[in-house]
């Protein structure tokens, strides 16, 4: 293949992956945001731990089959070295001091107990170890115990997985890493400092900017060590996370390519070496980070885009080859030490020597991501589409679409009033419409969880019905700016079923029952189907109308519902929501199930047979449906029971919940089928 014709094709394999993986530049940047105003938000009601996100989705990247990563930072502890003066302003918390690790590679140092904290964490007391006359934190005992204890209070499936601890679910597996925080820069790093840099990057401002951030000392020792019981590694994810959030748009989608790369030779890469682990992303990372330091910023174009690709594979073969991958941030840790090597070494060689002598058809390897980059690159159809420009339509609806994905992933913390609060501080300094939507719709969501979790559960306890009237006027005040978006306004149809307007429940149930079957979990990685064609053209027809992008979001946003353990819940699922059944503190349904099931009820109460049954026949129907059925979630069978269970029809009942228990879906551990199984077998035997 000529120059030319690559240029080409790089053009087109650029747009291809704009529209297909990585988005538009906006809307990478709209993702970014949003995880900075998540933690922003999430951060402001935890007085003791701060949440950071990290991983892909941190990155602006969210690939099919991407975990979920976070770092989990007690605040309660200060991490130094001893030659700095201890801060009066933390007199009440623990202070651990950076001690030289023995028989490991750089990057690896001990935590000895220099002050203990009023508030000390029992797992870190627990986790001290004596060694003549100090302490030493134990990075073996502090992550296993972590492991352990909230093993115990969550009743998770839990392990661990080198610093992290791993949960798997059917759709999203999820690694939290508990650490600290150490403001200073590590002396081991200091090279990073002052490395010569031919081509400027990472600019100086950047440099320090992560200089002053510090690092995390995570919980797990040098496997390459013979002793790790008192290693803690110095990570650099919050460093990482700001180098790739300055790449150009070019860099990321290489980067994309390459993770790309690795997904689709995992399935081999385990046949043939017994290990898909050899190769990770945070080896191409590293490629990348060592490829910008040192080439011209000129290099990366469109154009160019699969020789920069070609360049970080040349530099990935040239290591392996060498066995040696240098850390970014300290070169002489070596990556690959006791990874790759021997046989092992060769097998991935020849794997990768394979892949290269394919050049561009090397996009075809492997069927994780189906149809492969070059299937579809090679197809005429694909390339007519790629060469005609997105219409300006087309590009709301895309940065539309990453809205309602960052609007859904809002979880409000137990403190909502404190993220009120901080969300009024964030306004006046907003940077975009993105912003404001986002901080609007948590504002909202908070006063939601404020109105379900507080205020409505105080009527019960009231005995006025002056006092009880007020209480219940408030807690719908509050519900209402949340119920304008979307399928939100299921929660205030629950609020007039519990308070017996089933008149205005069932209306509102009615109102939103079209949007709600629309509802698709992935909107990200599921490009061909992220919207109904009726969903499409009632964008297009409310972006030709005056008005804010929040307008056409209202008419967009589909999410899942969901309950707290609390009093706000419809009574038919005490059993889900009770404390013993529900370790997340909540309950998670589709929304076109809930809304038929609220359907079925308001009908009941009313005395409408014939809506009741049309209810549950679309009920029954639901169980298959491809999204929102009951082998992605398990209560729709659940629903399904109860329905039967109201009119009497015990066997069918029985037949509903045995399906529901059978449901291998999320979070299937807690699910009381077999339960009411149970009960309606006494409530026949009694009959």
């Amino acid at each position: 293949m000529d120059s030319g014709e690559s240029e080409r094709l790089s053009m087109l394999l650029s747009e291809y992956l704009e529209r297909t993986y990585t988005g538009r530049r906006e809307e990478v940047a709209n993702i970014r945001r949003a995880l900075v105003l998540y933690e922003c938000l999430n951060n402001a009601d935890k007085n003791s731990i701060h949440a950071i996100q990290g991983g892909s989705f941190a990155e602006g990247l969210c690939l099919m089959g991407s975990d979920l990563d976070e770092m989990i930072v007690d605040t309660r502890v200060v991490v130094m070295y001893d030659d700095q003066p201890i801060p009066d302003s933390i007199p009440l918390k623990t202070v651990l001091f950076i001690r030289e690790a023995e028989n490991c590679r750089p990057g690896y140092v001990r935590l000895e107990l220099g002050q203990l904290g009023e508030y000390c964490d029992e797992i870190l007391f627990l986790s001290l170890v004596t060694v003549g006359n100090s302490l030493f934190l134990s990075s073996d005992f502090y992550r296993e115990q972590g492991i352990s204890s909230t093993r115990e209070m969550s009743g998770w499936i839990l392990e661990s997985n080198g610093p992290s601890c791993s949960s798997s679910s059917i759709s999203q597996d999820t690694d939290s890493v508990h650490c600290f925080h150490c403001n200073c820069w590590p002396k081991e790093a200091n090279e990073w400092i002052t490395r010569k840099r031919m081509y400027g990057w990472p600019p100086q401002a950047l440099r320090d900017k992560i200089v002053e951030s510090g690092c995390h000392l995570v919980p797990v020792g040098d496997k390459c060590s013979p002793s790790t019981l008192l290693q803690w590694r110095i990570s650099f994810s919050v460093a990482e996370i700001s180098l790739i959030h300055s790449f150009s748009h070019i860099q990321l989608k290489v980067y994309t390519l390459l993770k790309y790369f690795l997904k689709q030779i995992k399935e081999t890469l385990k046949e043939t070496v017994g290990d898909d682990d050899i190769l990770c992303s945070y080896f191409l990372k590293t490629i990348l980070f060592h490829a910008i330091e040192n080439s011209s910023q000129m290099f990366w174009q469109d154009k160019n885009l699969f020789y920069c690709f070609w360049f970080c594979f040349n530099i990935l073969i040239g290591w392996v080859r060498a066995r040696f991958c240098p850390n970014y941030f300290i070169p002489n840790n070596n990556l690959f030490q006791r990874k790759v090597h021997g046989r092992h070494q060769q097998i991935l060689l020849g794997i990768l020597n394979s892949c290269y002598q394919m050049k561009w058809i090397c996009l075809s390897v492997g069927n994780f991501f189906e149809p492969s980059i070059w299937e579809d690159l090679s197809n005429p159809s694909t390339q007519a589409k790629l060469k005609r420009p997105l219409s300006v339509q087309e590009v709301a609806l895309n940065q539309d679409t990453i809205t309602v994905f960052n609007l859904r992933s809002v979880i409000v913390g137990p403190s909502a009033i404190r993220t009120i609060s901080k969300a009024f501080q964030l306004l006046p300094t907003s940077q975009s419409d993105f912003d404001e939507i986002y901080i609007h719709h948590y504002v909202t969501m908070s006063l939601q969880k404020l109105a379900t979790t507080q205020v409505y559960p105080c009527h019960t306890r009231t005995t006025g019905n002056k006092t009880r009237y007020h209480s219940l006027r408030k807690c719908k005040h509050w519900m209402s700016p949340s119920a304008l978006m979307g399928t939100e306004v299921l929660h205030l149809a629950t609020f007039h079923f519990l308070t017996g307007n089933f008149r205005k429940s069932l209306e509102e149930c009615k109102q939103v029952m079209r949007l709600a079957s629309y509802y698709t979990s992935n909107l990200l990685h599921n490009t061909k189907k992220r919207f109904h064609p009726e969903q499409v053209a009632i964008h297009q027809q409310q972006y030709r109308q005056p008005g804010q992008a929040s307008d056409r979001l209202q008419k967009l946003y589909t999410g899942l519902i969901m309950f707290y353990c609390n009093k706000f819940h419809l009574p038919h699922l005490g059993l889900e929501m009770s404390e013993a059944y529900s370790p997340l503190q909540c309950l998670i349904i589709p929304p076109l199930p809930y809304t038929l099931f609220l359907n079925f009820l308001c009908c009941h109460e009313l005395g409408d047979t014939r809506g009741r049954s049309t209810a549950l026949h679309h009920l029954m129907k639901i169980q298959y449906h491809e999204e929102q059925g009951g082998h992605k979630f398990w209560i729709v069978h659940t629903l399904l029971g109860i329905c039967y269970q109201t009119l009497g029809d015990y066997h069918r009942a029985i037949e509903a919940y045995s399906e529901s228990a059978q449901s291998k879906t999320d979070f299937h551990e807690w699910n009381p089928a077999i339960d009411r199984i149970a009960i309606v077998l006494l409530c026949m035997y009694v009959s």
